[in-house]
């Protein structure tokens, strides 16, 4: 026993007792199989509340990711196009219609924003024509 105390002491860099070896080499308690069952139930219970209370999230990331998969869909296939046809004019032709349907919506946009203003802006023309001085 002094050997084997002696080497581990040795090993170790700590002096041990031969109580410590004595408790070292006993079996390790293991959990019995309901407290493991017990374990993995509150696991999964806590894992499945987790992806509930994510759930919102993921979705609102969808909805907000949508549109840039979409805009990246169209630029993989006009550049498919373009390597599968190896026609340059055909690609920037397809470029230019996706472009113009990508930015409809915001000219659009542009047009229901200012139009009373510029109705507005005709009226009052119309309306001091008479009362400006001619020239």
């Amino acid at each position: 026993m002094r050997a084997l105390h002696t080497t581990l002491a040795l090993e170790t860099g700590t002096a041990w007792t031969p109580a410590m070896i004595v408790k070292a080499r006993r079996p390790v308690a293991r959990r019995t199989a309901t407290r493991r069952a017990e374990a993995r139930v509150t696991w999964t219970q806590l894992r499945n509340v987790a992806l509930f209370l994510m759930a919102p999230f993921v979705g609102l990331l969808y909805i907000v990711l949508l549109p840039f998969v979409g805009l990246g869909m169209l630029a993989w296939f006009a550049g498919r196009t373009f390597v599968d046809t190896g026609r340059l004019a055909t690609t920037l032709r397809v470029a230019k219609k996706v472009l113009l349907v990508a930015a409809a919506p915001f000219i659009a946009l542009g047009y229901v924003i200012a139009m009373p203003f510029v109705g507005l802006a005709m009226l009052a023309w119309a309306a001091m024509g008479p009362a400006l001085p001619a020239r």
